[in-house]
């Protein structure tokens, strides 16, 4: 075999295995990108089911302080600290009446009043910081979630370009491997063609020539 055939039949085996080695990296790397995505991803549900139960939480003393300003205080009224305060301190009001001799006497229906009251302006302001706790919670988790959210986005932003980056490599390393075997396949032609004149041109040309029959 001619050394020139012998030299474009490497050329053209090492420029296919170059593109096969380059796509090869290439899917290996969008592999990797793929999986970490995917891990990304599961963590990030991971998480915001653990923090689940602050943000219903959160959500839950925001609507309860909205009742609240709104009028509604059947929430406060029904809330066992309250209720527990309540029943407790008119007990006290009552024994301290009968010890007095004046369980059934009005002044003591005054006093309960006025107990009810001072609990209440007291147990409103607590009842309220309790829920403002308990939002804050939420809103905490909120914006950890937030936070969670944005560095996962950028992670597969980053992902996404590490892949797209690895197969533009491939496709360049394909076009070099490409365009150097057609460099390569030109200057065997190119050497052929001279070749041939330098046949014709040095009487080498074994055809018809003028004035021989």
């Amino acid at each position: 075999m001619p050394v020139g055939a012998v030299t474009a039949a490497v050329g053209v085996y090492a420029a296919s295995e170059q593109k096969k080695g380059a796509k090869k990296a290439a899917n290996a790397v969008q592999k990797g990108a793929d999986a970490a995505t995917e891990e990304q991803r599961r963590q990030y549900d991971q998480s915001r089911e653990d923090m689940l139960p602050w943000l219903d939480a959160g959500n839950d003393a925001l609507k309860r302080q909205a009742a609240f300003l709104n009028g509604d205080w059947s929430g406060f009224e029904r809330s066992p600290d309250y209720l527990w305060a309540m029943d407790q301190g008119l007990k006290a009001v009552d024994r301290a009446a009968a010890r007095g001799g004046s369980l059934r006497a009005g002044g003591t229906d005054a006093d309960r009043m006025a107990y009810a009251q001072g609990l209440a302006r007291q147990g409103a302001d607590n009842y309220w910081n309790k829920l403002s706790g308990r939002a804050g919670n939420g809103q905490q988790s909120a914006a950890g979630l937030g936070s969670l959210g944005a560095n996962m986005a950028n992670n597969i932003g980053q992902n996404y370009m590490t892949g797209a980056n690895a197969r533009a490599s491939a496709y360049q390393a394909g076009a070099d491997a490409t365009g150097q075997l057609a460099f390569g396949l030109g200057g065997l032609a190119n050497k052929w063609w001279q070749g041939q004149n330098k046949g014709m041109n040095g009487g080498f040309y074994l055809g018809s020539q003028p004035g021989r029959g």
